[in-house]
């Protein structure tokens, strides 16, 4: 669902982008010009998902033992594991390293950066400005 909601919030960024430009006529073919060929298109590649703002976004733990972890990847330093219902407060949410879900939770490679856990600042509770846990284990 949150892969979803960036590739989503990433087309409307790229559509609004889009939107300014003035329309042009397409140049219209006669039989004199001779058969007419559609274009070909090269094979769109699948669209890289950019860090997005979260605007501080609150997530709730949706499996016990949850890895909060001081880079976006499964190997990264644990900070801490938190509970199911936990909350957490999201600033960023952005592609990692892949992680399997395990009897819990979607695999993915989603990570969300986060600044507090239980409505406490991660700075005072673990000495670090932001951790990161997979989002595949938060709704």
């Amino acid at each position: 669902m949150l892969r979803r909601l960036i590739v989503v919030g990433f087309a409307v960024i790229v559509i609004a982008g889009c939107g300014s430009a003035s329309p042009t006529a397409a140049p219209s073919a006669s039989p004199a010009d001779g058969p007419t060929t559609a274009p070909t298109t090269a094979p769109t590649e699948e669209p890289v998902v950019e860090p997005t703002a979260a605007s501080q976004t609150t997530m709730t733990a949706i499996c016990n033992a949850v890895g909060v972890r001081k880079l976006p990847s499964s190997t990264g330093a644990l900070i801490v594991r938190i509970g199911l219902g936990a909350e957490v407060r999201v600033v960023e949410v952005l592609p990692g390293d892949p992680y399997e879900a395990g009897a819990c939770g979607s695999a993915g490679d989603i990570w969300l950066k986060i600044d507090q856990v239980g409505g406490k600042g991660i700075k005072t509770l673990y000495g670090v400005s932001f951790a990161y846990t997979a989002a595949g284990f938060f709704k």
